[in-house]
């Protein structure tokens, strides 16, 4: 029973080849994309072939969700345990810091592929976050019991994009040190005073009509065709959206976007391109309008939060979309994205001329990723005062007062 007919022992298999397979699958998913990666290539990548892997999962898509729902698992026995130890909730700040900046595929995860989850597994992974923000709302309620529910609710998702901002960049700083950084960004965020609120919602954009005008008009079809692509981008994927789809979706045949746009390709081309333009104008205007850095530092961050809220969907595909841009396109948004991000931090160092420049860098990830996350979030676009709220927020992070010297590796 211990060998084979030919005497050779039987082959075992790993014991942890399940841990494996979820581990290559997130690096896959999150590098390839769902639509991009094939059952193959997460089974090369373990070194098995496509038939073993099957014997794990039955398809792509309930491998997806045990990446999510197994990684939310861990996230969430860990938490538990920080907090039996520490009820005070610091110790749970720390730990999901911490486990975010080891785990950092997973946010990423999260943002990138929740769509093309079942519905199940949707359901299942929003249970689980809703138990990661409790912990932060009980911390942060304890700490503020002058605040109302929704402000809690904000200031709890505004620590959890701290949490994951590493995850939409290569590392630069030890994860210790990181860790330092952002454990200081979270304490500052939940101490922020909060803006008095406006009354009544958010107001609508009014919807762009035909002016009569043809040569204006002509420009404004252009214009409702990249918003109406980058809302179906942004909600649907790119993969999965069709040129017909954007062409309904302005109310002409699919056909017609060629009169404008050579391909959904350019279309996306476009529209980064298009946020590209709008982050290089609010860097250079809070530069040269702003009598004093500390100015300068609050005019970006209020044109920024100002941007996300009038486009929430332009600023959601560069968290997104970029990696379907063709090769050259990538490599010019990645440069355009690293020189926006080193200008914000020189400004924050000429406001901090003590704060070195990584952990200038990793602050300034931070306030982007918070605003990002804030303005894709329908409950909180709600909000009339989200352009304030977030500009105190912002702030906040920015002054946060780190202890030690932190310096690059």
């Amino acid at each position: 029973m211990g060998t084979q007919a030919n005497g050779a022992q039987p082959r075992r298999r790993p014991p942890h080849r399940r841990e494996m397979i979820l581990h290559a699958a997130v690096d896959a998913f999150t590098h390839g994309g769902y639509y991009g990666t094939t059952m193959a290539d997460i089974a090369a990548a373990v070194g098995i072939s496509a038939t073993a892997l099957y014997r794990h999962f039955r398809n792509k898509q309930q491998l997806l969700g045990q990446c999510l729902l197994v990684g939310l698992d861990d996230t969430l026995n860990r938490l538990d345990a920080a907090y039996r130890a520490d009820d005070s909730g610091d110790a749970v700040l720390a730990e999901l810091v911490r486990v975010a900046l080891e785990l950092r595929g997973l946010p990423r995860l999260w943002q990138l592929e929740f769509r093309n989850l079942t519905a199940a597994d949707k359901t299942a992974v929003l249970v689980r976050a809703a138990r990661i923000t409790r912990y932060l709302r009980h911390t942060i309620g304890m700490r503020r019991p002058e605040l109302s529910g929704a402000d809690v609710e904000l200031l709890s998702w505004c620590v959890l994009s701290i949490a994951v901002s590493p995850s939409y960049h290569r590392a630069e700083l030890p994860a210790p040190v990181a860790a330092q950084v952002l454990d200081a960004a979270v304490a500052a965020v939940i101490t922020t005073e909060m803006p008095e609120h406006p009354a009544g919602p958010a107001p609508n954009r009014p919807p762009r009509t035909e002016t009569g005008n043809t040569a204006l008009d002509r420009a404004l079809r252009s214009e409702r065709m990249l918003a109406e692509a980058a809302r179906l981008f942004s909600t649907r994927g790119y993969a999965a959206v069709g040129i017909e789809d954007i062409g309904a979706a302005v109310g002409v045949t699919g056909p017609a976007l060629y009169h404008h746009f050579s391909s959904k390709a350019e279309l996306l081309d476009q529209i980064v391109r298009r946020q590209d333009e709008w982050l290089r104008l609010l860097l250079a205007r809070a530069i040269a309008e702003g009598r004093s850095a500390e100015e300068s530092m609050r005019s970006l961050m209020r044109s920024f939060a100002q941007l996300g809220v009038d486009e929430p969907d332009l600023l959601a595909i560069t968290v997104s979309e970029t990696r379907h841009l063709p090769g050259d396109a990538v490599q010019r948004y990645r440069r355009v994205r690293l020189d926006g991000i080193a200008q914000w931090a020189r400004m924050l160092q000429a406001l901090r001329p003590d704060l070195p420049a990584p952990a200038a860098r990793v602050l300034s990830r931070a306030v982007t990723t918070v605003v990002i996350d804030a303005v894709r979030n329908p409950r909180f676009r709600r909000r009339a005062d989200l352009v304030d709220v977030l500009v105190a927020i912002g702030e906040r992070i920015e002054t946060a007062g780190i202890p030690g010297r932190v310096s690059a590796p």
